[in-house]
């Protein structure tokens, strides 16, 4: 009563009739359509596992990579404001140098107006009694090397005290600032003059002769007794007494002073107001 159906070549096997010796049912192309079945169903388990498996892998690596851009995220965010924190240091360092260099530009105009006030004496004008003496000994080493000699002045204002006590010690530092400056007025480019005490000058003229200097003092003597100090409606006036000596070879400096202070002790003695030449040599 059953006839043959018609499937697929790949069912074949298991929808054809028994061989001989083969068990028979009457389902059997029915079973056999089950068993086929279930076999598919099977592969599609398989599929479906794998399709799982997939999905399960691709689930991690979207689960990942979602990961890396977060951390990307975080990196490109921490580098913004590692960025920015930079900027700012570097805005800081610049201030801050900015700030050094004003303090080393201000240090360095302290450290000159603190040379200058050392070697400068603020009332006259002229050298310190310190840097004078540096001064001079620097051209005296020089002239002993060259075989040349110098001319030491010593000069005091005369009557000074006189000044002070009479009209005050401003009236007093007034006619020093005179002095001074009628004192560098009278050198020469190259000689070196300072304030070596109170009233007291010293004046150094390198590469001189005595006959020169005593010219130069004689003028200079002449000049201050000639000038006047104005001071509060009324004039000041002062003379000064010059004491000189000229050194030889490489006599050293503290001796010619010394001859010359011992010039002007003499010069005050004879009357003030004058030159006076220690003639002799160093001995």
């Amino acid at each position: 009563m059953s006839s043959k159906r018609s499937h697929p070549d790949s069912m074949s096997s298991e929808l054809d009739p028994p061989q001989a010796g083969e068990a028979y049912s009457l389902y059997f192309q029915e079973e056999a359509v089950i068993r086929q079945a279930e076999t598919m169903i099977g592969k599609l388990d398989e599929v479906s596992d794998g399709v799982r498996t997939l999905a399960d892998a691709y689930r991690l690596g979207y689960r990942e990579t979602a990961r890396l851009v977060r951390i990307s995220d975080r990196m490109q965010l921490d580098l913004h404001e590692a960025n920015r924190t930079l900027t700012a240091q570097a805005e800081d360092l610049k201030r801050l140098n900015g700030t050094l260099r004003k303090e080393i530009e201000r240090r360095e105009q302290l450290e000159q107006e603190l040379r200058r006030i050392a070697s400068v004496d603020e009332l006259t004008g002229t050298h310190t009694r310190r840097h004078l003496l540096e001064l001079a000994e620097h051209e005296q080493r020089r002239s002993a090397r060259h075989g040349k000699g110098l001319v030491v002045l010593m000069m005091d204002l005369d009557h000074f005290k006189r000044i002070n006590d009479r009209f005050g010690h401003a009236a007093g530092d007034q006619l020093l600032r005179d002095f001074g400056a009628l004192l560098r007025s009278s050198l020469r480019k190259g000689d070196i003059a300072g304030r070596f005490g109170g009233e007291e000058f010293l004046a150094v003229l390198p590469e001189t002769d005595l006959d020169t200097a005593e010219a130069i003092a004689n003028r200079l003597c002449d000049r201050v007794r000639e000038g006047r100090t104005q001071w509060t409606g009324q004039f000041l006036s002062v003379t000064v007494s010059i004491g000189l000596a000229g050194t030889d070879g490489d006599e050293p400096l503290d001796r010619a002073i010394s001859r010359a202070d011992q010039a002007l002790y003499e010069a005050k003695s004879a009357g003030r107001d004058r030159v006076l030449v220690a003639r002799s040599g160093p001995g």
